[in-house]
């Protein structure tokens, strides 16, 4: 973890989906504003930034995500916002507009592995979405009659989102273990 975070700390060099590397400054958590999992920011006005990688709309979540969010950006005021990856467009009137799935990171907390870690989602949910080149056949061919491609841009190299991925495997054996937020045992009503 302290590595990815010196790599952040700086400035971040992403590679996109077709190996052209860019440079981008750091994002300051402080320039955006949060409603549960989803983060807007003057700076772009077309872009919705997501907590989750996939499957955000229809994850199960804890009755207590929203209130350990907005607990965790209150408490890490200088954290940054990482973009990871993005597609779009995601409203048809708006061809530049864009959901970018990011990490928020303070120093060696990271507020997407918390969440794992408190049992608010699951943590197939901090995948990235898959780019053209990483689909398989048959995602492929679910795109065969329409004019697009699934257009997912990646921002962080392929070991850096390997290593985050092993700390939210962690993160979620632990809140299994523990028996957290949505791994709670349902006790079953006797009539």
């Amino acid at each position: 973890m302290r590595q990815l975070i010196t790599i952040f700390s700086i400035v971040l060099t992403f590679t996109s989906c077709n190996g052209q590397e860019q440079q981008v400054e750091e994002l300051k958590l402080s320039d955006f504003k949060f409603e549960s999992i989803f983060g807007t920011t003057t700076s772009e006005p077309k872009s919705t930034y997501c907590l989750l990688g996939t499957g955000f709309f229809r994850t199960p979540r804890s009755d207590d995500s929203d209130s350990l969010i907005t607990s965790w950006i209150n408490e890490h005021p200088k954290a940054v916002v990482i973009p990871v990856s993005a597609f779009g467009p995601v409203e048809i009137k708006a061809p530049e507009s864009k959901m970018k799935y990011c990490w928020i990171i303070d120093q060696q907390d990271t507020l997407n592995n918390y969440l794992i870690r408190k049992g608010c989602f699951p943590g197939g949910t901090m995948i990235k979405p898959k780019t053209w080149d990483e689909m398989e056949k048959w995602e492929k061919e679910l795109y065969e009659d329409s004019d697009e491609k699934m257009n997912v841009q990646v921002f962080v190299d392929k070991a850096d989102y390997d290593r985050f991925i092993e700390q939210i495997k962690t993160a979620e054996l632990f809140a299994k273990e523990k028996e957290l937020g949505i791994w709670k045992e349902k006790e079953i009503e006797e009539e």
